[in-house]
C-alpha cells in the first residue's frame, strides 16, 4: 500500500507539472503580442477573393458582405486601430474605410459614414485581417476557455454593444501566437461565421499573419476565401488615407 501511494502521488505531481506548463492566462499571451507588435507600424498586401455563395454571403450583415462581395482589393492597415479596403465588385471601384469606431463605405454614387462603436458586429478588427494585436484586449474582455498542446481556446467578449451573447471564440497556437481558428457569435448566442486560417507570414519579423483564410457560415456552407499576396510591413501609411472626410 504504501508504494503504491508514493506511485499514484508522483504520478499525480507528474500530471501537474504537465498541467501547469499549459496554464497559459490571458495577460500572458497580451504580454507576448505587446511583445511581437512593438516593431510593426502598418503593413500593404493585395487581396484575392473567391465568393463561394452569393446567397450565404448575402446573409451574413454588413461588414462581411461588403468586404466578400469584392473580387480583389488592396488592403492597408496602420495601428492602433485603422484599416482600408480598396477594390473592385463588379468593375465598380468601391473603399471600405475604418477609424477607430468610424466607418466609412465609398462605391459610385454612394458615401455611407457610420459610427459603430456600440456596434461590434459592424466593424473590423484584426482577427478579420489575421493576426492579434493588443487592441483586441482594449476593446474586449478576453479569457482562457481551455487549452491542449499548440492551441489555447480564447473568448472576445466586447465591452461595448451592451449585455447580450455576442463574442468569438479564437484559437490561437500560443508559442507563436498564430491564428488557427475564429468563430464569431452574434447577440442570440446564434454562431454568425466560423474563420480557419493558414498560411502564415511574419509582418515586421516577429508578428505572425495568415495570408490564406476560408470563411463558413454557422451551417457549415463555405462564404468564401481571401488570400493575401506582397505583403509588406512598414511601408509608411499615412493618416490621409483613412480619414472620414473622403469623397
Amino acid at each position: 500500500m504504501k508504494k503504491l501511494s508514493i506511485g499514484v502521488a508522483i504520478a499525480l505531481a507528474l500530471g501537474m507539472l504537465a498541467s501547469s506548463a499549459w496554464a497559459v492566462s490571458s495577460a500572458d499571451i497580451l504580454k507576448k503580442v505587446k511583445a511581437a507588435e512593438a516593431s510593426l507600424k502598418d503593413f500593404k498586401a493585395d487581396m484575392v477573393i473567391t465568393e463561394a455563395n452569393k446567397k450565404n454571403v448575402s446573409g451574413m450583415g454588413e461588414g462581411y458582405s461588403d468586404i466578400l462581395k469584392l473580387e480583389k482589393a488592396i488592403i492597408q492597415y496602420k495601428k492602433p486601430d485603422m484599416i482600408r479596403y480598396d477594390g473592385y465588385a463588379k468593375g465598380i471601384r468601391a473603399a471600405y474605410i475604418q477609424k477607430g469606431c468610424e466607418k466609412l463605405i465609398l462605391a459610385a454614387m454612394i458615401r455611407k459614414k457610420e459610427n459603430v462603436k456600440e456596434a461590434p458586429g459592424k466593424r473590423q478588427d484584426s482577427l478579420d485581417l489575421g493576426f492579434l494585436t493588443s487592441k483586441l484586449w482594449t476593446d474586449n474582455n478576453v479569457s482562457v476557455v481551455s487549452s491542449a498542446k499548440n492551441s489555447l481556446k480564447l473568448k472576445f467578449d466586447p465591452k461595448a454593444g451592451g449585455a447580450d451573447k455576442r463574442h468569438d471564440m479564437v484559437w490561437i497556437d500560443p508559442a507563436t501566437l498564430k491564428v488557427l481558428k475564429r468563430e464569431k457569435y452574434r447577440g442570440s448566442g446564434e454562431m454568425r461565421v466560423r474563420m480557419v486560417y493558414s498560411d502564415f507570414e511574419t509582418l515586421a519579423g516577429k508578428l505572425p499573419i495568415a495570408t490564406m483564410c476560408t470563411m463558413y457560415d454557422g451551417k457549415n456552407n463555405e462564404l468564401g476565401s481571401v488570400k493575401y499576396k506582397n505583403v509588406k510591413a512598414n511601408v509608411g501609411l499615412g493618416d490621409a488615407l483613412f480619414s472620414m472626410a473622403q469623397r
